[in-house]
Order: C-alpha cells, then structure tokens, then sequence
C-alpha cells in the first residue's frame, strides 16, 4: 500500500471514530467516563463541544472517501478537497485545547535536564549500552509518565486524538496535492526547485536560525528567576513555582539549541559525547517527524496567542516572550522540512527505485 493509501485509510479511520464519539457524547451528554469525572470538565474532554465532533468527524470521513483515488492525468487537482483536508488539520489542533502543549513542556522540563547529565555521566564512567540505557532511560520513563499523569488528571487525554488527527490530516494534504500534480506520494518528486538539496540548504539555513531565536526570550525571561530581579514571577509563589518555572526556562532554550541542530553536523551525525551511539549517521525520519510533531503542539500556542492578542489581552511581557515563541511553531515546521529535503536519500516508491540517485547535501553552518 502506498503512502497516499495509507494516509487516506488512517484519516478515513480517525474521523469515524470522532463522528462516533460525537454521537455518543450526543447520546449521552451526562457521561463523564472519558472526562475527569467531575461536573465541571467536558465529558470528553475536547475545547469544543459534540455537534463539531459530529462535523469535523462526518466531513473528514467524506474528504478521505473522496481523496482516496489517484486522479486521472487529465483530472485537474481537487482544490476544494485539499483546502477542506488543510482546514481539518486546523481544527484538529483549535479541538485538542492547551493540554498536550503543556504536557509537552513538562515532559521536556523535568525530564531533559537529568537525561543530559545522566548522558554525560555514562559517557565519562564508559557504563555501555546497558549502563547507559538505564541512565538515561529513567529520567525520560519519569518525564512521560509525568506527562501522562497530567493529561489524564486534567482530562485531557482525548485531546491527544485530536492531535494525532491533526499530524493524519497534515499528511493527507500532503499526499494528495502530490498525486494530484502527478508527483510521488512518499516523496513529492519530481518537486519544484526550491525542494532541491541545494535550495533547501540555502533557504533553510535562514529559516532555521530565525526558528532557534523564537524561544530565546521566553527562557530568558524564565531564567531571571536565578536573579533578584525575577521577571513575571508570580507574588508568594513557593519553591515549586519557581523551580518549575526555571526548568520551562531550560526546556525552551534547549529547544533553541536543538533547532539550531538541524543546521548543524551533530544533526546528522551522533556527536562524541553521545554515549554508544556516538558517530553513527543519524536517520532523516527521526529530527525530521520529532520536529514536526512538536510544531504541531507549538501551533496551540499560536493558535492561543493569536486569540489573545485580538482580544488585547498582552501586555508588553506577553509580546515580548510569548508572540516569538507562538512563531516558532510555524518556523519549526519549515526548518524541519529544509531539514529532510536537504538529507533525504533515494525513494524506493518513485518509477525506477532505487536506481534514481539523490544526493544529499552536507551543511556545516
């Protein structure tokens, strides 16, 4: 099967299911089983309520029925089906709410700072594989599991669907502009010029470094708690509001230095304190889909900050921090594209194979 078939089946199953559980909420709009059991939460958990689970899951299942053949030569592209399936992507992210941003943040907060010592300590005491793994497999097993307790404490672990409709829906558009332009569906070749490793290295060097700025004055707001001039630090918040709020800190300027990566040699190759995997070359799919996953949850923050500022709810604090760090979702998603369209190899879908070489373009900025 191939990848358009793929896309359209899993987009055609996810809005079954959300036309399914907007019945069902319909049906039984007391029902707290899949919320946080209180009066007060959404039986589902969603921002939105069960006639728009209706909607978005009907009209999705009709989009992916009819997006599910490869158009004729003669057949111009569907531009209305590509505009609903780019609109479905968007209400997937407006419907999932805040929760698995703040989720995200959390993880990466608590977790990503002991990961890193304990990925340094493995390196200098040569613990191997085992040693390592267990290293640095615990603090991120702690992170997630934190995580994962706080989207269900909230209730919001159904807004995780939501999300994972969002990166279906995005892959469907995808695919389906490329076939109906007759390009490969895995790989959209043969592309425009700007989708070339040259091009991409070019224009993606610039879109990178104005993507790995964007978080820069959220953390550094966050960090001037370790100074006796805390910006934005709430009055008689204790030790665990601030010690959370520095870790956010950490976690966003991290996030900067791995956007930066994408630009650099240690993006494709493991660096040498990396413990065990150190040298290796580094998979395009991987840095290529973490990026884009967290765009996705990113585009929340820019959907909420979007909102806010219509309203004039910012004060100049929120402009400085928060507009930049609402952008970086959108600039992430395009450095991360630069990424895989500078590094991606021969397509094994495209006519031909393998035989067709593409050469990737190394970039040492």
């Amino acid at each position: 099967m191939n990848a358009h078939r793929w896309t359209t089946l899993l987009a055609a199953c996810w809005s079954v299911v959300t036309a399914g559980l907007g019945l069902w909420w319909t049906l039984q709009p007391s029902a707290l089983l899949l919320g946080r059991g209180d009066a007060d939460s959404n039986s589902l958990a969603f921002e939105v309520g069960a006639p728009w689970l209706l909607v978005i899951g009907g009209t999705g299942a009709a989009v992916a029925l009819a997006l599910r053949h490869r158009p004729r030569p003669t057949t111009p592209v569907r531009l209305p089906l590509l505009i609903l399936a780019a609109v479905l992507t968007g209400l997937c992210v407006a419907v999932s709410g805040h929760m698995p941003l703040l989720a995200l943040a959390y993880a990466l907060a608590f977790a990503g700072p002991p990961a890193l010592i304990a990925a340094l300590l493995s390196r200098a005491f040569g613990l191997g594989i085992r040693g390592t793994s267990m290293m640095v497999g615990t603090p991120v097993a702690a992170g997630l599991i934190f995580a994962a307790v706080v989207v269900v404490v909230q209730g919001a672990h159904w807004a995780l669907f939501a999300v994972a409709g969002g990166l279906v829906w995005a892959a469907l558009t995808v695919t389906s502009y490329r076939v109906g332009n007759g390009r490969c569906a895995a790989c959209g070749r043969p592309g425009a010029a700007w989708t070339s490793p040259e091009s991409a290295a070019r224009w993606g060097r610039r879109i990178t470094i104005i993507a790995a700025i964007m978080p820069l004055p959220y953390g550094l707001a966050r960090l001037t708690w370790f100074t006796p001039w805390p910006i934005a630090f709430p009055e008689g918040a204790g030790w665990g509001i601030w010690i959370t709020g520095v870790l956010l800190g950490f976690a966003s300027e991290g996030g900067a230095i791995l956007t930066r990566g994408l630009i650099r040699p240690w993006g494709e190759v493991w660096p040498r304190w990396i413990p065990v995997l150190h040298g290796r070359s580094i998979q395009v799919a991987g840095p290529t889909f973490a990026a884009l996953t967290v765009s996705v949850m990113l585009g929340l923050l820019t959907v909420f900050i979007a909102v806010s500022a219509a309203k004039g709810e910012l004060d100049l604090l929120g402009v400085v921090a928060f507009v930049p760090l609402a952008l970086w979702g959108p600039l992430l998603a395009g450095a991360a594209m630069a990424y895989y369209y500078r590094r991606r190899g021969a397509c094994t879908r495209c006519p031909g194979g393998p035989a067709i070489r593409h050469e990737k373009v190394a970039l040492h900025a």
